[in-house]
């Protein structure tokens, strides 16, 4: 898998032969792996097969522990401390990063630039300390963005509701997650009310 980021190392040979294709599309494909290795890692980590790591996961695993090199280090026990990480999750991931095989396409991946550290909320954001559950269709944002921007203001997203989540942002079609918030007693936002948070209304 870390081989595909030294591809660039052999562009001539690559156009050459015609592998890819011509030297545009080559060069096309070459910009976009470069520029994949400055995604946010919680997007490595979750294309790396873990079993019962998939995207939301990953993205928590990374808010916590904020770099793959401290998430190599955690012990089961530490990893069972993130938010919806159980014990049989909390193996898999120990058991992938205790291979040697794994520890080494990382640091090759590393080497090569792949960015291994998350992105810092600067500190004193309008939604630190907050973790919000984000769910339904929103009017203007896709969930997507809706994270971004509560990572962005200092907040943490977690995939599910409990006594812990601070607030349910949903919009239409929400589902069990907004039975659940009422259940519990979890503030219910809408995406107008979330944006008034942040200080991003609409006009």
């Amino acid at each position: 898998m870390a081989d595909i980021f030294t591809l660039k190392n052999y562009r001539d040979e690559l156009i050459e032969k015609g592998l890819i294709g011509k030297e545009k599309n080559t060069d096309k494909l070459l910009a976009a792996i470069e520029e994949s290795k400055k995604k946010e890692p919680q997007h490595l980590l979750a294309g790396l097969g873990i079993p019962n790591v998939g995207k939301a996961t990953a993205r928590e695993l990374m808010q916590h522990f904020g770099s793959m090199e401290k998430l190599e280090a955690a012990t089961v026990e530490d990893l069972e401390q993130v938010p919806d990480i159980g014990q049989i999750s909390a193996c898999s991931i120990y058991d992938f990063f205790a291979d040697e095989d794994n520890r080494r396409l990382l640091e090759k991946m590393a080497t090569e630039g792949v960015k291994m550290e998350t992105e810092v909320p600067s500190e004193g954001g309008v939604l630190t300390g907050k973790t919000f559950v984000v769910t339904g269709t929103l009017p203007t944002m896709g969930r997507k963005e809706a994270t971004d921007k509560i990572l962005q203001y200092g907040g943490k997203a977690t995939g599910s509701v409990s006594k812990k989540t601070d607030y349910v942002l949903a919009g239409e079609n929400a589902g069990s997650k907004l039975t659940k918030a009422q259940q519990l007693g979890v503030p219910v936002i809408t995406e107008e009310e979330f944006l008034d948070m942040i200080g991003e209304a609409h006009e």
